[in-house]
């Protein structure tokens, strides 16, 4: 049976997990700490779904303050926020081999070169999720709408019995989920959506459905600011996919919020150099301007975390 490690086990990696573990179609220990690992090992982790509600319990867990084991994963997913991957990238390396595969799902386009710089061991590939879920109180994750898609893969096509059965499984769990030969195309889409909603629900401090009521001409200004970084980095995102991300936005619940937007409302750290940040001084680089972008970063530059 495939073993799977769950690094971070918030609103994408504890939905996930427990999908996983609900079907048992492969072997999954959670990483997770504090108060949320003592939760979670006490009374199993729980679901609250758009249809449905579960609890799993699971006795494969590590807690990452704490970690004594040295098992070997066959499958890695990263699902802590990207301004931890350096902290978390040396207990990761303790759970690979060189035929491990680690697949980061946290918010941004330049994960697999980030976490590669860290870890020597294995192979990290791209990765992106669509979900809206977080964890509503320790031991509990909320999914607030039936959205849920998943995208990973390696455009070498190094790893595809490896990658399909992952594929397999997922689906099989109730996961939808795509093995991409063209994932970091894929994971540029994903980032289209999250980078502009992320950044205009932080800088307004509005829900999703104000972005769509009220500024949707801004919203489509940045949205070809995104493309135009994208493309003059090699990615041939085109108005299909603007069209695309601005129907997402109106299928949306109106008072759903971002994890940026909630992270800067509780004082948190926060993404906003990989979703704001990232494009502003990339367009720099390329002699592009961004505007709005650059706006909404100098704002936002200025809240103190």
């Amino acid at each position: 049976m495939i073993k799977i490690g769950i690094v971070g086990v918030g609103g994408v990696g504890g939905y996930i997990g427990a999908k996983l573990v609900q079907k048992g179609l492969a072997q999954v220990t959670f990483f997770a700490r504090g108060e949320h690992f003592r939760a979670i090992k006490k009374d199993g982790l729980r679901i609250i779904d758009t249809d449905e509600e579960f609890t799993i319990k699971s006795k494969n867990m590590i807690d990452t303050n704490n970690d004594k084991s040295d098992e070997v994963f066959d499958i890695i997913f990263v699902c802590v926020k990207s301004y931890s991957f350096e902290k978390i990238a040396p207990m990761i390396s303790l759970h690979v081999n060189k035929n491990s595969l680690i697949i980061p799902l946290s918010n941004g386009v330049n994960h697999k070169a980030e976490l590669s710089k860290y870890i020597g061991k294995g192979t990290v590939l791209d990765g992106c999720v669509y979900v809206l879920s977080n964890i509503k109180e320790y031991g509990v994750i909320e999914k607030k709408a039936s959205v849920f898609y998943l995208v990973f893969g390696d455009y070498k096509n190094r790893f595809g019995p490896k990658l399909q059965q992952l594929a397999d499984i997922l689906n099989k769990s109730g996961l939808k989920s795509k093995l991409s030969q063209h994932v970091e195309f894929d994971c540029w889409v994903k980032y289209l959506l999250i980078s502009s909603f992320a950044t205009m629900t932080s800088y307004y401090d509005k829900p999703l459905g104000y972005i769509a009521k009220e500024k949707m001409s801004e919203l489509k200004e940045i949205l070809d600011e995104i493309k135009s970084v994208a493309n003059a980095m090699g990615i041939n995102i085109t108005e299909k996919e603007i069209e695309k991300t601005i129907k997402q936005i109106q299928n949306v619940p109106y008072n759903s919020k971002t994890s940026m937007q909630i992270d800067f409302e509780n004082s948190h750290k926060t993404e906003f150099e990989s979703l704001t940040g990232y494009i502003v001084k990339n367009a720099e680089s390329l002699g592009l301007e961004v505007k709005n972008m650059k706006k909404m970063y100098k704002k936002l530059s200025n809240i103190p975390l």
